[in-house]
């Protein structure tokens, strides 16, 4: 028996058609087989039958289709393939081989192709694409299309084909078949003039069968579609299309030998490592790049970097005289339980020290919150290990603690774990001999760090030692917890959202609003302000009412736990209410807004696994009635009164949380709700297109503040002249110029110089470094490469400059790279300054180049110098033997790299901070020992 739903529902036993009575049982049908091998509820069943009333004969009415269908699977099928429909809490599952359905077969083959477009096999690659495509007979479900049916997933399966037949034209592409193709390419075009892949294809094919005036002419269609329709312009890509057609590039021509590009599938990000470093001469490195989005491997070998990192040690202390066999398994069942918490926080184990286990948070990947991951971790393994769990081994007597410091992390070939050497994993050993069993022990450095996510004990028992006490209810991150600073050069940024909550107020539509930033930037300050505007009654929206979730930083269950957070704050349940509290202020405002009839209770009934009291894991709750009965909550809180929902830190969202935001711009009715979500800009590489050309959804990104801004906020926190060593003109403008435009940056340099950190020394705090740590730890292991090598060699970097300074060979890899590396605004092109004519680059941000700097070892800091040094004396001298005379332009330059090499390689170098040929206060320039 074959089911087909890649068109009209089909279900054919041996070359017959078998008969389906009616449209629900049809409906019915085609549902679960959307959903095969699936349970599906019999809620979300009657939703997808009914989206609008559900009649009370609903249950019944499904219950007679399932039961005519096991009829007709019964009748029609072979013993040995018999589908089976079967009762499943809490509704049914269809039983069936997956290949006896078109769906799966065509997912699979899809597969299949692109694994061989992986593997550049473009002939086989082209079969297995053209096989699956061929299995479309029309729209999924085309004959319940016609009867109404719109379910979410029969977009997904549109767009699904859409993509593959993108994949399989790029690989006819390649393989020089555009005649052939360029009647698939036009209609699809005309109906999705947006996608803008399939432009680039479709002006790539009509460029190349001689059609140069249409190809523009799809250009001009796409661009006024975007710019008209959404307000965007055309991607870089598609721009640079246009210019290569304009000017006949010969890149556009179809290469000499008919080949396919590999296409390189998403993968895990692999352990940031360095390029091997040279011996008597430089290493060649391969940074050879494939087309875009990916980034081309680098030929690495085990290598070193310094890194800003929290260590966990976890001592289990156990009874003199206990069974030598009975002490191993307790440590065995401690370590699995360690492993486990560790690992799903992010961090790695790297070993033991007798019996004590150590965990480090930070390798191989920074993020900037590593310290609070620490400590809840630590948090949670005590909980599960001391008695609260009572699956918790007997005679875990346990001391953990935490430290922060430096690290040097040596990745080893064919282990997962690098290899950790720093004073902080033996001063975190040492702490467990000194601290008692129970707590969670920090120091100072760790407290500091986590304090906005963590409570400690107002009181140390032991000197510079500190008791974690629990993980804040409503952590306060980022500059929203400096709220006593001065709110500077944001008041676009609030006219616009003021601007945005009055339109819908207006048109009494929803609309979701994505407020971009990097972090740091003030995306909660500003929501912050905003709110408080609101409540303050200056707005013009003044009364309009406000709730805020924030996506949690890691762990399981993302979805659950920042709607919870959302649930109880729209509901008004507090820190402390009891569960029968919760649930008594759940039914009293669902009674108000639905009334006592069943629509109120199906209500309460969803949401109650979101309000901090669930009944079971979220696994098994019913996440599509749960999200409905938020849905409904929100559109009748927002019917009441105009109603703003934040949701902060979207770039952590898992696909639940975001489909569940996305559906609230179009998914509630016509009522004035502004869903506002602050995120990264990882958001859009992450999830490509976030809503781009969707109704009701703008985005904003918010800018750098102004030097004259950054200039008041550091002078609103260091105003007395006397109490912190000065603040001179020099001071203040250098380190105006370093923080570029950040506020958090600002906040914590002005923090660090109160407490006595000199203004001579402008090395990054430890949160900054974290933050811009983790932002390096984000690229590519060769985009990483290139800014660490340009971050040695000085200022305005070439891509022959960083080729000689690591030693790699090929400069094409390298000018692709930059070229990234500028789109994800770390570097930015310069007009003027490049070495011998060559696009120069410069960092946008001082603190990125310090802190790719700092990352790199000593020896590795030197090497690189000696290379810079060589390379611009072969520069000068070729300049000098040729008369022009730009080598001398760079004798500073040259001068400092000699300097750090004649330093010798055991010598501490200070971060660059000044490697330039313009005048610079003497205090910011490196001090190289005499």
């Amino acid at each position: 028996m074959q089911f087909s739903v890649l068109g009209s529902l089909e279900v054919v036993d041996r070359g017959v058609v078998a008969p389906l009575k009616g449209t629900k049982q049809r409906a019915v049908l085609g549902y679960l087989l959307l959903h095969a091998n699936e349970v599906v509820a019999t809620s979300r069943l009657l939703r997808a039958l009914w989206p609008d009333d559900v009649p009370s004969t609903a249950r019944k009415m499904v219950q007679n289709a399932v039961s005519g269908l096991r009829t007709v699977l019964a009748s029609n099928s072979d013993a040995t393939h018999t589908p089976l429909l079967l009762t499943h809490a809490p509704g049914y599952v269809l039983r069936v081989e997956p290949d006896r359905i078109d769906l799966s077969r065509f997912e699979s083959l899809a597969q299949a192709g692109r694994v061989a477009l992986t593997e550049g096999r473009s002939d086989q690659a082209a079969h297995a694409l053209r096989e699956a495509l061929a299995l479309w007979r029309g729209p999924v479900l085309a004959d319940l299309v016609e009867t109404g049916v719109n379910w979410p997933e029969l977009a997904k399966l549109h767009d699904m084909r859409v993509s593959v037949m993108e994949d399989y034209f790029d690989v006819e592409l390649a393989r020089g078949r555009h005649p052939d193709v360029l009647g698939e390419l036009e209609p699809l075009f005309e109906a999705e003039p947006h996608r803008e892949r399939l432009c680039r294809q479709l002006m790539t094919a009509l460029y190349r069968c001689g059609r140069h005036v249409d190809a523009l002419q799809v250009y001009r269609r796409t661009r006024t579609a975007l710019v008209d329709g959404l307000g965007l312009e055309p991607g870089r890509e598609l721009q640079e299309l246009e210019r290569a057609i304009l000017d006949h590039d010969a890149a556009l021509q179809l290469p000499t030998t008919a080949s396919v590009t590999p296409l390189v599938l998403p993968e895990p990000a692999p352990p940031r490592t360095l390029v091997s470093l040279p011996t008597n001469r430089p290493k060649v490195v391969s940074l050879r790049q494939e087309p875009e989005p990916t980034t081309a491997a680098l030929v690495v070998e085990p290598c070193a970097e310094r890194k800003l990192v929290s260590v966990m040690a976890v001592a289990p202390r156990q009874p003199t005289g206990k069974d030598p066999e009975d002490v191993d398994q307790t440590f065995l069942d401690i370590s699995v339980t360690v492993r486990a918490e560790v690992e799903n926080a992010g961090g790695t184990v790297i070993g033991a020290v007798g019996s004590v286990l150590l965990a480090v948070f930070g390798v191989p990947r920074t993020h900037e919150d590593d310290a609070a991951r620490a400590v809840r971790t630590a948090l949670t393994i005590r909980d599960r290990l001391v008695g609260q769990d009572p699956a918790a081994p007997n005679g875990a007597d346990l001391r953990i603690a935490i430290a922060t410091g430096e690290v040097l992390a040596k990745f080893r070939p064919g282990e997962a774990a690098p290899m950790v050497a720093g004073a902080v994993v033996d001063s975190c050993v040492l702490m467990t001999t000194v601290v008692r069993c129970g707590p969670v022990w920090v120091c100072d450095t760790t407290r500091q760090a986590s304090a906005p996510l963590i409570v400690y004990s107002t009181t140390s028992e032991v000197p510079a030692v500190w008791k974690a006490e629990a993980v804040r209810e409503k952590p306060v991150v980022g500059i929203g917890r400096h709220t006593s600073v001065p709110f500077l050069d944001r008041e676009r940024d609030m006219d616009l959202l003021r601007a945005t909550l009055a339109q819908v107020r207006r048109r009494q539509r929803p609309q979701l609003l994505t407020v971009l930033g990097e972090a740091g930037i003030g995306k909660t300050r500003l929501l912050t302000e905003f709110s408080e505007d609101l409540l303050s009654g200056s707005s013009i929206s003044a009364d309009a009412k406000a709730f805020t979730a924030r996506v949690p930083y890691f762990g399981d269950d993302i979805a659950s736990r920042t709607l919870t957070e959302l649930t109880r704050a729209c509901v008004g349940i507090e820190h402390g209410d009891s569960a029968t509290t919760a649930e008594t202020k759940l039914n009293r405002l669902a009674h108000k807004l639905f009334g006592t009839g069943d629509l109120g209770a199906r209500t309460v009934a969803g949401l109650l696994p979101l309000t901090g009291f669930p009944t079971r894991p979220w696994h098994l709750v019913d996440s599509a009635e749960t999200f409905a009965a938020l849905r409904r909550l929100l559109e009748e809180l927002a019917a009441d009164q105009p109603l703003v929902t934040v949701i902060e830190d979207l770039h952590r969202a898992d696909d639940e949380l975001l489909e569940f935001v996305a559906g609230l711009s179009d998914g509630v009715g016509p009522v004035p709700l502004l869903v506002v979500a602050t995120a990264r800009p990882e958001l859009l590489e992450q999830r490509q297109g976030w809503h781009g050309g969707a109704r009701n959804v703008t985005t904003m990104t918010l800018d750098p503040l102004s030097e004259n801004a950054v200039g008041e906020l550091l002078d609103s926190m260091l105003d007395d002249g006397t109490a912190h060593g000065g603040w001179s003109a020099q001071h203040r403008r250098a380190l105006v110029g370093r923080v570029g435009g950040n506020p958090l940056f600002a906040i914590e340099y002005a923090r660090m110089i109160r407490v006595g950190r000199s203004r001579d020394d402008l090395l990054p705090p430890n949160q900054v470094r974290s933050v811009v740590a983790a932002r390096l730890d984000t690229l590519s292991v060769a985009e990483k490469a290139v800014v660490q090598d340009a971050a040695v060699f000085g200022d305005t970097v070439t891509a022959s400059a960083i080729a000689a300074v690591g030693g790699h060979e090929e400069i094409e890899g390298i000018v692709q790279c930059l070229e990234q590396l500028e789109r994800r605004e770390v570097l930015r092109r310069v007009r003027t300054g490049g070495i011998a004519g060559e696009q120069g680059y410069v960092f946008c941000q001082a603190l990125v180049r310090d802190t790719a700097y700092a990352q790199l070892p000593r020896v590795a800091r030197a090497e690189k110098h000696r290379n810079a040094a060589a390379w611009l004396d072969s520069v000068a001298a070729e300049d000098l033997l040729a008369g022009s005379g730009i080598g001398t332009e760079n004798s500073d330059l040259r001068e400092l790299h000699h300097r750090h090499v004649a330093a010798g390689l055991g010598t501490p170098l200070a971060p660059v901070t000044a490697i330039v040929s313009a005048p610079v206060p003497e205090w910011t320039r490196i001090r190289i020992p005499s």
